[in-house]
Formats: structure tokens, sequence, C-alpha cells
């Protein structure tokens, strides 16, 4: 018995079917990969926005604080004044603190905090402002290093003793700085297809207009600041 070949017919509707299924495939991972890149670069815009908090407000929990301690050794500082100081920026806000921290050693222990912005990059100073002698803290020049890109918001209100909410750290002489409700917004570095909401809105009210193309994220959080309460008088 004679052994049939494939016809021409069979031939071009395997090739066909062939053709399909791997298109499917070669789609399939494509969609795969970009939801992959997709969600890496959400992931890391919220990573990035997680950690600018994280640290401003770590700093804002520190201003003021003035007393040194390890083990039997202790010691009080006198911080330039006023201890917390800046701007409105409208969406971008600078600021200038001072602290004491017992997670240094005693000739670093006395801290100059600056943030700043350089368009969208968050800039960020922490500079020895510890004497050589006496107990006075200096106030040394800060050296603004890059911290986070892409951030479009670091937006504070500030929280009086009275009441009133301020958007500069400044609440006047019968009154002190008690909270601070800090809202941070980045996007995302690299383009994304699906980006998500086209605008944020942060603590006092100012509109971000995400840049089209890329995912937005704004993280607000409350920081209580108790080291700024003011001394008892004796």
């Amino acid at each position: 018995m004679k052994r049939r070949g494939f016809t021409l017919i069979e031939v071009l509707v395997a090739g066909a079917i062939l053709v399909t299924v791997l298109t499917v495939a070669i789609r399939y991972f494509a969609s795969t990969a970009e939801l992959g890149r997709e969600t890496q670069a959400k992931s890391e815009l919220q990573d990035r926005v997680r950690m600018v908090m994280q640290v401003v407000t770590g700093d804002l929990q520190m201003a003021g604080a003035r007393y040194w301690n390890s083990g039997n050794q202790n010691r009080a500082f006198s911080l330039p004044l006023p201890p917390l100081s800046g701007s409105d920026g409208g969406p971008k806000d600078t600021l200038t603190l001072y602290y004491v921290t017992s997670l240094r050693d005693l000739a670093s222990a006395c801290r100059r905090v600056d943030y700043g912005f350089d368009g969208d990059t968050l800039r960020r100073s922490d500079v020895n402002a510890t004497p050589s002698s006496g107990s006075d803290c200096t106030t040394p020049s800060p050296n603004l290093q890059p911290l986070a890109e892409g951030i479009l918001a670091l937006d504070i209100q500030y929280q009086c003793s009275d009441g009133s909410q301020k958007d500069s750290p400044d609440c006047g002489t019968d009154a002190y700085l008690r909270s601070a409700k800090v809202t941070v917004a980045g996007y995302s570095l690299t383009p994304v297809t699906n980006p998500g909401p086209a605008s944020l809105t942060t603590v006092t009210g100012k509109t971000l207009a995400c840049p089209q193309g890329r995912a937005c994220y704004a993280l607000t959080q409350e920081v209580l600041m108790p080291n700024l309460k003011p001394l008892p008088t004796p």
C-alpha cells in the first residue's frame, strides 16, 4: 500500500493554525511582560513615596529635641530658635529644623536638617551642628543632596495648640506647634499604559496634575511633634 503525503490544502491549514497559535502566544507573553513592568513601576513609586514620608516624619518628630543621653552621660544643648522653620511653597514646602539625637556620638549629636526642591527632585541635607565647646548648637550651611526623584509634593499643614492650622510653622506667641499633617506625592519614573487618576489633592487642598502617561500616588500622615512644646517656666 502506498503512503499518501499531505495535500497542499492540509499544509496551508496546518500553517494557518500554527501562525494563529504563535500570534496568540506572543500577544499573551507581551501582555504579561507589560503588566509586570507596570506593576513594578507602580510598586517602585509607592516605595519611593513611603520612604520620603518615613524620612520627613521622622525628622519632624525629632525637631526640637535637645537632650543627649548615653549610659550615665547626659547633656542638654541649646538649639537655634526657632528649632523648626520653613516656607509655604504651594505643594512644595521647604524646611529647616534642628534636633539632638542619642543615636550619634556626642561629637555629632546636634543635627541641622533641611529640605528643598530642584524641579521634581526632593533634596535633603543633614549636617553636624554640634559645637566644639559649650552647649549652643551651631548654624552650619546646608548641603542639599537628592533624596528622591519624581516628587510632586511635600505639602505640610501645621496644627497649633490653639486649634488653628497653618501652612508655615509659625503659631504665633500664644500657641505652639503640636503636630503636622504631611502629604507626599510622586509619579512613576517610567510611562505606564493605565496611569490611574489624572490629579491628586494634598492636605492643604492643592491640586496636583499627574504627568501624562505616568502613574501617581499620594500619602498623607499626621506626626506629633512633642519636643516643640515649651518647657515649663521655673
